[in-house]
């Protein structure tokens, strides 16, 4: 009696060659599992980094959706894994997907906007980008407090950042800072080569700590969790680190493209 392919445990290899084949559904769904975990992953790393969004089951949904997308989609002559296009569209759609829903406190929006009026005002008055003890007398509250702050709003702006990079028609940032944009189309090449050297010249910019939390959360992919302890500072001290970094970035991307 013959197995079918369900009953016998057969190598991604030959699921992929099958389905670009035949285009069947069941070995699309096959495919669909045997790479769920890139979901699961990405889900709990983007809850992990959005402290106000907390519905990891809705964000792998919306994964499963993109992935099920990126099987059909995938070309292998473009000579890319299938990870790294499945990752790359599976964050982007919960992304978008966080993008689209409310889930930030107004307390924490209006302390952002009370953030970055400060800091366009001060660097409007000093001519360069103000310190965080600038800003704190400028707002009229201790060091701590505005570094609480800063901690506080580190999602919000993490958010706010990455859909201007996603306005820019860039999918997602740790591919554009590590130069891997093969997967697009000419147009979309040109256009994070572009957004590639813009960013590298603004995060040459940013002071070393700064440059080091990017560096370990787009490029290596830790968790805030993580960047603390290689760091030796509080996960909090990490969230109010980038959070400055991602508004430095965003003001100067802004600056950027109204010339």
């Amino acid at each position: 009696m013959k197995t079918s392919k369900a009953q016998r445990q057969v190598s991604v290899g030959e699921l992929w060659d099958e389905y670009l084949k035949n285009r069947e559904e069941d070995i699309r769904n096959m495919l669909v599992l045997r790479y769920g975990y890139i979901v699961k992953c990405i889900a709990l790393k983007t809850v992990g980094a959005y402290q106000h969004f907390n519905y990891v089951e809705d964000l792998i949904n919306e994964g499963l959706i993109a992935l099920l997308d990126a099987v059909e989609k995938f070309d292998p002559e473009k000579k890319v894994k299938f990870e790294t296009f499945a990752s790359i569209k599976v964050r982007g759609a919960m992304i978008d997907y966080i993008r689209k829903q409310d889930c930030f406190p107004r307390r924490l929006k209006r302390i952002a906007k009370n953030i970055g009026e400060a800091e366009n005002a001060l660097s409007y008055e000093l001519g360069r980008y103000p310190t965080d003890r600038e800003l704190a007398d400028f707002m009229d509250v201790g060091l701590p407090e505005y570094q609480k702050m800063q901690a506080e709003t580190c999602a919000l702006n993490m958010v706010s950042f990455e859909e201007m990079i996603y306005e820019k028609g860039v999918e997602d940032l740790r591919f554009s800072l590590t130069g891997n944009s093969s997967i697009h189309s000419p147009e979309q090449v040109v256009a994070e080569k572009e957004l590639q050297s813009v960013l590298a010249e603004l995060i040459d910019r940013l002071n070393e700590k700064e440059k080091l939390v990017i560096s370990l959360y787009y490029k290596e992919q830790l968790k805030i969790k993580e960047i603390s302890a290689v760091m030796g500072i509080s996960d909090s001290r990490v969230s109010q680190i980038h959070s400055n970094a991602l508004r430095k970035l965003k003001k100067s991307l802004e600056e950027y493209n109204n010339q």
